[in-house]
């Protein structure tokens, strides 16, 4: 599967389930191409999550960690029932090319698609 193809049906694959992929450098769900290896799938926190003064900095580390954990979970269950190849890549993911035989949606029409990778 080319890269284009790869990044357009996870997305794809993304927005059915109700994630919405922020533009580069913004805040949230970021998808990032990696030419040869996949695609790299993580969450980039809003100025929201800063405070001020250390005990409140820590009290919103730990939430913003176990938030991050609950969406890395989702996503990697959702691309990987969806047919994709998921590894943890520190706190983001790495998203390969789907398993031989899956069922991908086509990014054009929403439809399943076989995909034998060979």
């Amino acid at each position: 599967m080319e890269d284009k193809h790869l990044f357009e049906s996870v997305c794809d694959v993304l927005a059915r389930h109700g994630f919405d992929v922020a533009p580069p450098q913004a805040a949230g769900l970021f998808v990032r191409l990696r030419p040869g290896r996949g695609l790299l799938l993580g969450w980039r926190p809003g100025p929201e999550t800063a405070h001020s003064g250390r005990d409140a900095a820590d009290e919103a580390g730990d939430e913003f960690q176990r938030l991050r954990g609950a969406l890395t979970l989702a996503l990697s269950e959702i691309l990987t029932t969806s047919g994709y190849i998921v590894t943890g890549q520190g706190v983001d993911l790495l998203v390969g090319c789907p398993r031989a035989s899956a069922r991908i949606p086509s990014p054009a029409t929403g439809d399943p698609v076989t995909t034998r990778i060979l």
